[in-house]
Parts: C-alpha cells; sequence; structure tokens
C-alpha cells in the first residue's frame, strides 16, 4: 500500500516543496532581521549555506525544465511565474551571501564562535598559577605556564570534532545532481543523435525505393506502349487480310467456294477413279 502511494506522487511537486522549503530557510538565515550571525565568523556556515543555495538552484532548473511540458496554458503560467519569482530570491540570496564572505572573518572556521575557547578565556584569569605571587615573571617560563591553562582548558572542555557530515552530505548531493543531469543529458543527446540518423537511413532508403519504383514503373509504361504498338500493327494486318478476302463482294466469296468444291472434285477422283484407269 505504501509503494502504491508514493507512487501517485509527482517528482515535480515533491521537488517544488523541497524549493520552497529550502528558500524559506535561507531567507530566514540571510535576508531576515534576525539573521545567524554566525554567517559572518564562521566559513564553514557560509560554505554550507552556498551548498544550500546550490542545491536550491539545481532544483529550480530541474523545475524551469519541467515546466515546459505542462499542457494547460494557464497552470504552465502560474508554475513560470512562481519559478521567476523563486530565481529572483536566489540571486538577492546569492548577492547578500557574497557580502557577507566580504564582510566576515575566519576566526574559526569549522565551527564558528559558539566554541569553549573564549569561555576559558574568562575563567583562566581566575584561576592564577601560585608561582606568580612569589616569582617575576620571566620570558623564558612563558611556555612552561601556558601549556597547563591549554591542558587544563582541553581536560575542561575538550575540542569539539567537526560536524562534517551535513557539508560533506550537501557536496554529494550536489555532486550526485550534477552527475546525474550530466548523464542524463549525455543518454538524450546520445539518442537524439541516434533517432536523427536513423531517420537520415530511413529517408536515404525511402529516396532509393521511390527511384527504384520510378524506374520500374517506366520499364512498365514503355512495355504496355509497346503492347499497344504491336496490337495496333496486329489489327492493321488483320483488317488487310479481312479486305483482301472479301474485297470482291459475294460473287467473289461464291467463286472461291466454287473453286474449293472444284478442288474437291478432282481430288476424288484422282483418289478414286484414276487407279481404275488402265490403258
Amino acid at each position: 500500500m505504501a509503494r502504491g502511494l508514493f507512487s501517485n506522487v509527482n517528482p515535480q511537486d515533491v521537488a517544488a516543496i523541497d524549493l520552497g522549503r529550502v528558500l524559506s530557510r535561507l531567507e530566514h538565515k540571510i535576508l531576515s532581521a534576525d539573521a545567524d550571525p554566525r554567517l559572518l565568523h564562521s566559513s564553514y556556515e557560509r560554505t554550507k549555506t552556498s551548498a544550500n543555495l546550490e542545491y536550491a538552484r539545481t532544483l529550480l532548473l530541474r523545475l524551469e525544465h519541467s515546466s515546459s511540458s505542462i499542457k494547460q496554458p494557464s497552470k504552465r503560467n502560474a508554475t513560470q511565474s512562481d519559478l521567476f519569482a523563486q530565481r529572483a530570491l536566489i540571486k538577492r540570496l546569492t548577492d547578500r551571501l557574497h557580502d557577507i564572505e566580504a564582510q566576515g572573518d575566519d576566526d574559526d572556521p569549522l565551527n564558528g564562535p559558539e566554541d569553549g575557547e573564549d569561555i576559558l578565556g574568562e575563567e583562566a584569569p581566575t584561576h592564577p598559577p601560585p608561582a606568580q605571587d612569589v616569582l617575576p615573571p620571566e620570558t623564558p617560563s612563558a611556555p612552561s605556564t601556558s601549556e597547563p591553562t591549554s591542558t587544563l582548558r582541553n581536560r575542561h572542555h575538550p575540542s569539539k570534532p567537526p560536524d562534517e557530515t551535513n557539508p560533506l552530505q550537501a557536496g554529494a548531493t550536489q555532486a550526485d545532481l550534477l552527475a546525474n543531469n550530466d548523464t542524463e543529458s549525455a543518454n538524450l543527446t546520445s539518442s537524439l543523435f541516434t533517432l536523427a540518423q536513423a531517420l537520415k537511413a530511413s529517408s536515404t532508403q525511402f529516396a532509393a525505393s521511390l527511384e527504384t519504383d520510378t524506374e520500374t514503373l517506366n520499364r512498365a509504361t514503355e512495355g504496355l506502349d509497346k503492347n499497344a504498338t504491336g496490337m495496333e500493327a496486329a489489327g492493321k494486318r488483320m483488317g488487310l487480310l479481312k479486305r483482301m478476302s472479301e474485297g470482291k463482294g459475294w460473287w467473289g466469296r461464291i467463286m472461291l467456294y466454287a473453286w474449293i468444291a472444284g478442288l474437291w472434285v478432282v481430288a476424288i477422283l484422282l483418289v478414286f477413279v484414276g487407279p481404275k484407269l488402265r490403258f
């Protein structure tokens, strides 16, 4: 059932919801009155915010590409106007982030100003070592006094490991999206090229078949013309024979029949009567 529910979800709607959430968070973090102050002091926060902006830009490009396939004009215009407004917001966020990068400092590039060094720096003067009340300060002893202080700081407030999961995940997600887009564009280009080659080959084959059919039709037409000419010549010959046989009218036909009868009589006499005659 869960698979059926998720199969009915439109990926474009999911991408639009993700884009709206990301832009809302970034707008609250960068452009609002209570913007995050860590952006001015932490390059890590700025890098993470820049990765989120790139992810939002990738979602926007995907939605812009898919919005052209919407068939309803009103829905397509509304979607494109919303995407245009979101693109303008992304541009404002990018410009503001560039200004923050130009104004910010990189005192703590990993964890920002929330590290425990400032708190320990305030607590260190309240517990000075006893040697300072007895002995005058000496220059060579400065490293020895600073080492216990840093040791105490590290012992009471161990340094927090940098949280590299989010930027790595954001960078990996962005790299995967770019790789998928490149793969899809390469596959689309190759398929279009293959389709163009197939269309060209089919058109060439169709033209060759048309030429062959044209030649066959021409030969058939020539054969029909020759047959018609032969039929006309045969008709002329038959007419000539008919005129030769019937050129003299009924009297000529009766004479022809008489000659035939006479020849029959002569033949019978020669066959039956001739052998009986003895000289």
